[in-house]
């Protein structure tokens, strides 16, 4: 069957958690996608439009790379209107020492200081789309696999994987399973 949308495939996944209120019951989480790298960004722009060519896009995107994380690490967060706000946030090392005092912590900043974190904030405007709940609006939404989690013992460690069933051939090994009477 020929599509003019390009989905969003979602996986089911079971709760195997014993001690959870939720156990057993199956939820939703993304397909999990090699991420795009910059080179397939700026090629991906320039099929949209000639504009500008890849290698100028190319060198655009990583001067943006570049520039944001001189930014971020400046404390400085960046607003690309119509996409969102990156900005940092700090975490702190809950067991790096003494914070009784302003005194103690400055002096044991980096041992307090656990890492710093980029963070995205989407835009909210209207305009703009770009909430949780807009963004699901403008998906093409497609059931996928179904995930179990697996552990097998290799050279005597355990070692976990994914087991991906296509939810098409579930659907059919249940229908062979429970025959309608």
């Amino acid at each position: 069957m020929a599509r003019n949308e390009i989905t969003f495939q979602v996986n089911l996944r079971q709760n195997e958690n014993t001690t959870s209120r939720a156990y057993g019951n199956y939820y939703f989480e993304a397909e999990a996608k090699e991420p795009l790298s910059l080179k397939g960004f700026a090629r991906h722009l320039a099929e949209h439009g000639k504009l500008a060519t890849y290698e100028m896009l190319v060198l655009v995107l990583q001067n943006v790379v570049s520039c944001m994380k001189e930014l971020v690490t400046q404390g400085q967060p960046v607003k690309l209107d119509g996409l969102g706000i990156f900005y940092p946030s700090v975490e702190n090392d809950k067991d790096g020492g003494d914070r009784t005092t302003v005194e103690k912590c400055v002096a044991n900043m980096d041992g307090l200081i656990k890492g710093i974190h980029l963070r995205f904030r989407p835009e909210g405007e209207k305009e703009e789309k770009l909430t949780s709940k807009a963004l699901k609006e403008m998906c093409v939404l497609e059931a996928h696999d179904l995930i179990k989690t697996k552990t097998k013992i290799i050279d005597g460690k355990p070692k976990t994987y994914q087991e991906r069933t296509p939810l098409a051939t579930y659907a059919i090994a249940q229908a062979e399973a429970d025959p309608e009477p």
